[in-house]
């Protein structure tokens, strides 16, 4: 399994949307107050989420075939 797709799985336990008000718990109760707004929080845990889901189920790309033209003559 490559290093982007154990990331990327990684990412996608630890940043799902549920988790989100158990880390505004958990900094509360270490007495860290962060000072946004939880729909900011929430929002930002989802699109965290995404983020790893495209690390983790994207195909391999090579980046010189990525810009090679379709032409081969």
């Amino acid at each position: 399994m490559m290093w982007r797709r154990k990331i990327g799985i990684a990412m996608m336990v630890f940043f799902l949307p549920v988790n989100a008000p158990l880390f505004v718990l958990a900094t509360e109760a270490l007495g860290l107050n962060v000072d946004r707004p939880d729909w900011l929080i929430g929002l930002s845990f989802l699109i965290l989420f995404c983020i790893g889901g495209v690390l983790a189920f994207m195909p391999r790309i090579s980046i010189f075939r990525l810009f090679q033209s379709g032409d081969q003559s």
